[in-house]
C-alpha cells in the first residue's frame, strides 16, 4: 500500500472537504477510496438532526493517474431522520463536485470525456482509455452534452441570417427513408440545432418556439429550392429575405447542360456516349468556367462542338449556364437583376431546347430568391459545409438508430459550444 501525501494529492486537485481512507496503486490500475467530511445535516422534511444510518461504498471511473486507469471509491453517507415519526425516510449526501447522480463517472472524468468525443474521437476510443464500457462514456457524454448545449444561449442569441438543409438520419429503402433538417448560422458557420424531421410543421414549430427578439434579428434566411423551407420562412419569418442558394442554381444549370448534351448524343449517334464521341469526349470540359480553360481547351471545346452538335443546341445550353455564372460574379445588384432577367426571356423562346425553357420555369418561379444573393451575398453554402462535418459524426459512431445521441453528437462537434462552460456546469 502507498500513502505517499505527494501523489494523493495530485489524484484530488480540486477536491475539498475530501478525507482520503485508501490509496493503492496496484498492477493495473489506481484504487482510491474517499469520504467527505460532513457537519450536522438536517433533515428534508423536518428539518431535525439526522445520524449516519450506513455507509456504502460506491465506485466511479476517474481520470487516468501515472498512465494507469484509476477507480475513485466514495464512502457515502446514507443519513436518516432521529425523529421516528418523520416520514422523510433515508436519504444520501451528494456532492456534484465529486460525481452527478445516477453517473458512474467522476464530474472531471465526465467532464474530459464530453469534451474528447465531442472534439471528434470516438466513444470505443475514449472508453478504452478509461478502461470502461461504450455505454459508461455515451451515457456521460449526452448527459453533459445536452446540458452545455441549453446553457450556451449565444449560439441561438448572434445569428442575423440562418440556413435551412436537410441530410439522411437513417438511409433505407423505398419511403422509410428518415431525414433530418439542419438549422444553422450562416453567418458564422455553425450549426443552431438539428430536427429530426424536414416536415413543414416540425420545421416551422421549432422555429416559431424561438423568442420573439430572436425572430426579428433574422434579416436573411437560405435555402436549397425547397418548397417546403420557403414556406417556412414566409409564415415565420416573413421579414427575413429569402436567398436560394447560388451553388444550387448553377447546380441545375449544368444539370440541364447535361440532358441536353446526353439527348443530342443519342439523337446524332444512336446511343449512350462513348469514348470517341465528339460530346462524350468534352462532358466536363462543358462544366468547367469559361474563365478557367485555356486556349487549347477553348479550341478543342469549340471543334468538337462543331462536329457533335450540328443544331447548336449544346452550345446554347452552355452559354446559358455561362450567362448565368455572370449573373452571379456581377457585383451591382441592379445590373444583376438585369441580367438574369434577360436570360430568362431568352430561355423561354420557342426555338429554345425544351431542357433550357425548363430551366427557365425554374428561374422565373424562385426569381427574386435569386436575386435577392446579391442583398448580402449569402448562401447555403455553410449549412452544406456543416452537413459533411455531421456526415463524418455518422461515419465514425458507424451510423446512429438514436437521434437524441446523433443531435448531441452533432452539435458538439459543429455546433462550435462555448467550451468554457462546461467547467461551470453542474448536473445534480
Amino acid at each position: 500500500m502507498v500513502t505517499d501525501s505527494t501523489e494523493i494529492l495530485r489524484a484530488l486537485v480540486g477536491l475539498k472537504s475530501v478525507r482520503v481512507l485508501r490509496y493503492e496503486r496496484r498492477v493495473k490500475e489506481v484504487d482510491l477510496v474517499i469520504e467527505l467530511m460532513i457537519g450536522d445535516v438536517a433533515c428534508p422534511v423536518c428539518g431535525g438532526p439526522t445520524r449516519v444510518k450506513e455507509r456504502p461504498l460506491v465506485r466511479y471511473v476517474d481520470l487516468p493517474v501515472y498512465g494507469q486507469p484509476m477507480r475513485l471509491g466514495w464512502r457515502k453517507h446514507r443519513m436518516v431522520c432521529v425523529d421516528l415519526d418523520c416520514s422523510g425516510g433515508s436519504f444520501v449526501v451528494q456532492d456534484h463536485r465529486i460525481a452527478a447522480k445516477n453517473c458512474l463517472l467522476t464530474t472531471r472524468a465526465a467532464k474530459w470525456a464530453t469534451r474528447q468525443v465531442g472534439g471528434g474521437r470516438t466513444v470505443s476510443e475514449v472508453a478504452n482509455e478509461l478502461a470502461c464500457d461504450w455505454h459508461t462514456i455515451n451515457d456521460v457524454v449526452t448527459l453533459y452534452g445536452a446540458a452545455l448545449l441549453a446553457a450556451d444561449k449565444k449560439r441561438l442569441t448572434r445569428t442575423t441570417a440562418i440556413g435551412l438543409d436537410e441530410t439522411r438520419f437513417v438511409r433505407l429503402t423505398g419511403e422509410n427513408t428518415s431525414y433530418a433538417t439542419t438549422v444553422a448560422d450562416v453567418d458564422h458557420h455553425q450549426i443552431i440545432d438539428i430536427l429530426p424531421t424536414r416536415r413543414f410543421t416540425d420545421v416551422a414549430r421549432f422555429l416559431n418556439s424561438q423568442s420573439e427578439n430572436w425572430k426579428q434579428r433574422i434579416r436573411y434566411g437560405a435555402l436549397d429550392m425547397s418548397n417546403t423551407y420557403a414556406a417556412v420562412y414566409t409564415v415565420i419569418l416573413p421579414r427575413a429575405a429569402q436567398v436560394v442558394d447560388s451553388f444550387h442554381v448553377v447546380s441545375l444549370a449544368n444539370k440541364t447542360l447535361d440532358q441536353v448534351r446526353r439527348r443530342v448524343q443519342q439523337q446524332q449517334t444512336g446511343h449512350r456516349g462513348r469514348r470517341d464521341d465528339p460530346l462524350y469526349r468534352i462532358r466536363r470540359v462543358l462544366l468547367t468556367g469559361e474563365e478557367h480553360l485555356s486556349e487549347t481547351a477553348t479550341q478543342r471545346l469549340e471543334s468538337l462542338l462543331q462536329l457533335g452538335d450540328p443544331n447548336m443546341e449544346v452550345a446554347l445550353a452552355y452559354r446559358v449556364k455561362e450567362r448565368l455564372r455572370d449573373f452571379y460574379r456581377e457585383t451591382n445588384p441592379v445590373t444583376a437583376r438585369a441580367i438574369l432577367t434577360d436570360l430568362y426571356e431568352h430561355c423561354t423562346r420557342p426555338a429554345m431546347p425544351p431542357e433550357i425553357r425548363k430551366l427557365a420555369r425554374t428561374l422565373n418561379k424562385w426569381f427574386d430568391k435569386i436575386c435577392n444573393y446579391h442583398l448580402a451575398r449569402i448562401s447555403n453554402g455553410p449549412t452544406e459545409a456543416l452537413n459533411n462535418l455531421i456526415k463524418r459524426i455518422k461515419r465514425i459512431g458507424f451510423g446512429f438508430r438514436n437521434f437524441d445521441n446523433y443531435r448531441i453528437r452533432a452539435l458538439l462537434y459543429a455546433g462550435k459550444p462555448n467550451w468554457r462552460i462546461l467547467n461551470s456546469i453542474v448536473v445534480q
